[in-house]
C-alpha cells in the first residue's frame, strides 16, 4: 500500500527533458545551511555565446509552462484524451485562453515568481504540486491568498505525508526579499492545526478541489483521510517549506562589457557565503523556524522590476 500510494504521488510530477537547463545554471546546490534544516540552491540566468542574457527566453519558457501551473489535471488529462481520440487540439487550446486569463497585468505582480517557484520545483526537487491554486480565482486581476504553491511528497521510509508551503518574494534587496520570505512562510511551519490556523483555508481547499486535481480515485480518497482532522491519519503529515527568492546584482553583463556564464558562476561563490548568512539570520529571527526543513532557491536578476516587466508583455 505505502508503495502504491508512493507511486501514485509522484506520477502527479510533470516532467521535462531539462529544458530549464539551457536558460539557468547552478552556481552551488544542496547546501545544508549552517544551525538550521534549510538546503539552499542557487542559481544564475545563462549568458549565450553573442553575450546575450537569457532573460527574455526564461519568460518565454515560463509562458509555455502556465497551463500545467494554472489548469487543475483533470482538466489537462481530458483535453490531452480528447486529443487523443480527435486529433483535434481545441481543448487544449481552450485550457491555454483559460490559464491566460487567470494571470494579473498589476505592475507588481509577483506571480512570475509563483511560477518560476514551481518550475524549479519540479524539475529540480522532483516534488509534485498538489492543487493548482490559479484555478481557484475569480478573477484575472486579484492575487490569490494562501501559499504561493502546496507541494507533495510521501516518505516510505518514515510513512509520513510532506506537504511543502511554497512562498516566492522578489524584491531589488536580497535582504528584503529573504525577510518577507521567511515572514510569510513561518506561520505556514509553525502554527498548530486549528479553525483559526493560517493552513485552514488551503487545506480545505485541497479537500473540496482534490477530484479535479488528482483524477485519481484510490489516490484521493487516501490523501483526504491525511487532511481530515477527525482521522489519525491527520497525525502523519509533515510540513515543510519551499522557497523561492529572486533580487538584483550587478554582476552580469551589461552593454559594452563581455562576460560569460563560467565568469558570472565564479563571481557569485565569492559572494554566496553572505548570502547564505543573511539567510540564515533572516529564519532565526523566527522563533523555531530553524528546526523547519526549508527548501530555498535564489535566483538573482540584473533587475526583478525588468523581469516583472517582461513578463507581464509576455503573459498578457
Amino acid at each position: 500500500m505505502n508503495k502504491r500510494f508512493e507511486d501514485a504521488i509522484d506520477r502527479l510530477l510533470i516532467s521535462s527533458r531539462g529544458e530549464i537547463n539551457s536558460r539557468v545554471s547552478v552556481v552551488q546546490a544542496n547546501v545544508s545551511l549552517l544551525d538550521t534544516s534549510t538546503t539552499c540552491h542557487c542559481y544564475c540566468l545563462k549568458v549565450d555565446a553573442n553575450n546575450n542574457l537569457r532573460v527574455n527566453d526564461l519568460v518565454d519558457f515560463i509562458d509555455e509552462k502556465i497551463l500545467d501551473y494554472a489548469i487543475p489535471k483533470k482538466e489537462i488529462d481530458d483535453a490531452k484524451e480528447y486529443f487523443k481520440c480527435t486529433g483535434s487540439t481545441s481543448k487544449i487550446m481552450r485550457l491555454r485562453k483559460k490559464a491566460e486569463g487567470l494571470f494579473t497585468n498589476l505592475e507588481r505582480t509577483g506571480e512570475g515568481g509563483e511560477i518560476l517557484l514551481y518550475i524549479l520545483v519540479q524539475e529540480f526537487l522532483k516534488i509534485p504540486q498538489l492543487i493548482s491554486k490559479m484555478s481557484l480565482k475569480t478573477s484575472g486581476q486579484l492575487h490569490y491568498q494562501g501559499a504561493d504553491g502546496i507541494h507533495v511528497k510521501y516518505d516510505n521510509k518514515t510513512s509520513t505525508l510532506n506537504l511543502y508551503w511554497g512562498e516566492s518574494k522578489m524584491y531589488s534587496n536580497m535582504n528584503d526579499a529573504m525577510s518577507q520570505c521567511m515572514k510569510s512562510l513561518k506561520s505556514y511551519l509553525l502554527d498548530p492545526l486549528s479553525a483559526n490556523s493560517v493552513q485552514e483555508r488551503d487545506l480545505q481547499l485541497i479537500t473540496a478541489n482534490i477530484t479535479q486535481n488528482v483524477n485519481d480515485p484510490e489516490l484521493e480518497n487516501a490523501l483526504v483521510r491525511y487532511f481530515d482532522k477527525d482521522d489519525d491519519m491527520s497525525n502523519q503529515i509533515v510540513y515543510k517549506g519551499l522557497c523561492f527568492i529572486g533580487f538584483d546584482i550587478s554582476n552580469y553583463p551589461i552593454p559594452g562589457v563581455i562576460k560569460s556564464t563560467e565568469t558570472i558562476i565564479e563571481e557569485l561563490q565569492k559572494d554566496i557565503e553572505n548570502w547564505h548568512k543573511t539567510l540564515i539570520n533572516k529564519i532565526k529571527e523566527h522563533d523555531n523556524l530553524k528546526l523547519k526543513e526549508i527548501l530555498v532557491f535564489l535566483l538573482p536578476f540584473p533587475s526583478v522590476a525588468e523581469f516583472r516587466k517582461i513578463y507581464l508583455n509576455t503573459i498578457k
